[in-house]
């Protein structure tokens, strides 16, 4: 999923255009400084129903000069910026539409780091909740829910969690599963740095599962990956 994007010196003569693409949410391209090196997280991915695009970015200036670069950027455009500081961590921020960017920076020894995120808001105004056509124990609570290209690949990734056994879960998913066509590839214990877990894994047509059932807070947490081009 990563990506290392560095401007070269074609970038410098304007062969390069120096921006990060957002379109794959529908967001403006989001500009950066010359030299700085851009390494791709997701650019193009759903958490919650919230389309959404992440970047790091290292640059041998200091943050300060980068967050100036952006707050001059996004002035420019009339856009109001906001900025707030959490400990060694300083943000700078503006909405864009239906946009909302956001630059973490700070510090390093060879200049400035910093986590770039693009939202944008959903245009359905009732998106499908978390978890959504994906079977969940009664009870269940989706942390998280998160859709994703990986180059040529669709994949989706959650968490949750409920106040049952791991085994309870496990046979809860090893029924469920089988009710939507997977086929299981993998059902064993192992051993963990949290205790022990249980491992599941599916196959159906091209598409794979994975499953990793631990102990939770109260009852178990149940994280699951599917790809459907292995």
């Amino acid at each position: 999923m990563k990506q290392l994007l560095t401007i070269s010196l074609l970038a410098l003569f304007g062969l390069v255009a120096p921006g990060i693409e957002a379109k794959g949410i529908g967001c403006r391209e989001l500009s950066y400084p010359e030299r700085a090196q851009v390494v791709i997280v997701a650019d193009n991915m759903i958490f919650n129903g919230v389309p959404m695009a992440a970047w790091e970015l290292r640059w041998s200036e200091t943050p300060e000069k980068l967050r100036a670069f952006y707050r001059s950027t996004w002035e420019t455009r009339g856009n109001k910026v906001t900025e707030n500081a959490m400990g060694e961590w300083k943000t700078v921020a503006t909405a864009d539409g239906d946009c909302f960017y956001t630059v973490q920076t700070k510090p390093t020894a060879t200049g400035s780091y910093a986590l770039i995120g693009v939202t944008k808001a959903p245009s359905n105004a009732n998106p499908p909740p978390p978890g959504s056509g994906f079977p969940t124990p009664s009870g269940s609570r989706v942390l998280n829910d998160l859709r994703h290209k990986d180059g040529i690949r669709n994949a989706r990734t959650l968490l949750l969690a409920n106040t049952f056994s791991m085994e309870a879960n496990a046979s809860f998913y090893r029924n469920a599963m089988a009710d939507h066509g997977w086929q299981p590839t993998m059902d064993r214990p192992v051993g963990t740095e949290k205790g022990p877990a249980r491992i599941l894994m599916w196959k159906r047509g091209a598409e794979e599962a994975s499953m990793t059932i631990g102990k939770g807070v109260i009852g178990s947490s149940v994280a699951v990956n599917i790809v459907d081009k292995p």
